[in-house]
């Protein structure tokens, strides 16, 4: 059992449950997302899934590069452990950006029914795709991208990019040059607040320069 903490609608404590029996009743809790993003080679990093994790069929999409839930009693600087916990590298909550709080509830199946505050972060990461151990099982790989293809690619302008993947292996980590799809993008994200084109416009307008003010 895992145990979060569990809020009303208005962002208010009002107890705890475990995390399954949240999902399936719907209840809101919080959670932590992150994306990051090399600034130096413009170039974006999206996770790819292990298959299995849901209790519903899931295409094998491209997601945020970070993200996960809060334990019960954690305060948010806390989730900085899913960077640990999924890429590996030991990130302190003081190199992330945090741009503000995305509220949403959307159901996926069900028995999984998302209903989320989540505290987003950029993570300015200037590391080679190779450099990242990418320590969690549940992660099957990583896709690099660059930073203007991936924002054409959410606003519709271009149906694919180039992209190098780093993908897990019986024999260990292999890296391929490939092409990312904008079907390979999860379609909630494409929709409704249109969270892929959002978050990657805060990186690249944190690229320029603009710190502040990036909060949705």
């Amino acid at each position: 059992m895992k145990l979060i903490d569990i809020f009303n609608d208005r962002y208010e404590h009002v107890g705890v449950e475990d995390k399954k029996a949240a999902h399936v009743q719907g209840l809101w809790h919080r959670t932590f997302s992150c994306l990051a993003f090399n600034p130096i080679a413009r170039r974006v990093l999206l996770q790819k899934k292990a298959p299995g994790r849901y209790s519903f069929d899931r295409p094998d999409y491209a997601d945020i590069t970070v993200g996960g839930h809060y334990q019960a009693g954690e305060m948010i600087p806390d989730g900085v452990r899913e960077v640990h916990e999924e890429l590996g590298l030991p990130v302190a909550y003081a190199d992330l950006h945090p741009i503000g709080l995305r509220q949403t509830a959307v159901t996926l199946a069900a028995d999984y029914i998302e209903r989320e505050f989540q505290h987003w972060h950029l993570l300015p990461l200037d590391l080679e795709l190779e450099a990242i151990p990418l320590a969690d099982a549940e992660v099957s790989g990583l896709v690099e991208l660059d930073l203007d293809h991936a924002i054409e690619m959410a606003d519709g302008v271009r149906d694919d990019a180039p992209a190098r993947y780093a993908t897990r292996s019986p024999e260990g980590m292999a890296y391929t040059e490939a092409t990312l799809g904008r079907s390979d993008l999860i379609p909630n994200y494409l929709k409704l607040d249109q969270l892929y084109i959002r978050i990657f416009v805060a990186a690249r307008r944190y690229r320029s320069g603009e710190r502040e003010h990036l909060f949705w």
